[in-house]
């Protein structure tokens, strides 16, 4: 004789199967959205492209647009990541017994020995191809939006608060909120320069060795600022004396 428990067994396998294909369905809208409005911003410039125009292109509501990216940088963030934001999460797992400094001068090099290279040719058998090809159209189409620009600093001064809450449990709870958000400032304005630094290394011709070496030595150096200057960051926080 069956039971309750036995009954609803063979419902279980149907539930998860309809639950992947709608998370199937889900990634193929959210892929087709972010395609057409690269596509679109690459033809016409990010300003002269408007989100009922990439739901029309797309074949979808704007609601589902604005479902799946609630601001319209988010549609070219899709292609790639922040590294602002890289680092923040790295932070935020980072135990507080560990010196923050220390950490960053060792990690930080090796994200940005990460970052895509950007072709000289095509050469669509390389899978990875496509995808370079399409950061190289991100790239162009943020340098040639002010708008764009903008808003992508004010998504910058969201990371620095969101660093700035986490590092005010690593801060000495003498120097204060202030410090949290100077010290978030220094580590994400350092991220910024190191970027830059990189795309014109990589401009002058230095191969990706090169470019690391120069920026583990250049960053060791900024962060010995941060090391001198606030040493005590990167232990567990303390109460005033």
């Amino acid at each position: 004789m069956s039971t309750d428990t036995d009954d609803a067994k063979p419902s279980q396998p149907q539930e998860e199967i309809t639950r992947s294909r709608h998370e199937r369905r889900r990634r193929q809208t959210r892929e087709r959205i972010a395609n057409t409005a690269l596509t679109l911003f690459v033809e016409r410039g990010y300003d002269a492209v408007t989100i009922a125009e990439i739901a029309e292109a797309a074949d979808v509501a704007k609601q589902t647009v604005v479902n799946h990216f609630p601001a319209k940088e988010d549609l070219l963030l899709a292609w790639h990541r922040p590294v602002e934001a890289d680092v923040i999460d790295m932070i935020d797992q980072l135990p507080l017994s560990t010196p923050l400094p220390e950490f960053l001068k060792e990690e930080l090099p090796r994200l940005f020995t990460d970052l895509p290279e950007l072709p000289e040719t095509p050469d669509h058998e390389d899978p990875r191809a496509a995808v370079d090809e399409r950061l190289v159209g991100v790239f162009a189409v943020i340098q040639n939006s002010p708008t764009l620009q903008d808003a992508l600093r004010l998504r910058g001064a969201r990371y620095q608060e969101d660093l700035a809450a986490i590092l005010a449990d690593r801060v000495p709870v003498h120097l204060g909120p202030v410090a949290a958000r100077a010290i978030a400032a220094f580590i994400l304005t350092t991220v910024t320069a190191m970027i830059e630094e990189a795309t014109r290394l990589r401009g002058a011709g230095r191969s990706p060795e090169q470019i690391t070496a120069d920026l583990t030595d250049r960053l060791g150096r900024a962060l010995d600022v941060l090391h001198t200057g606030i040493g005590s960051v990167g232990g567990r926080a303390t109460s005033s004396e």
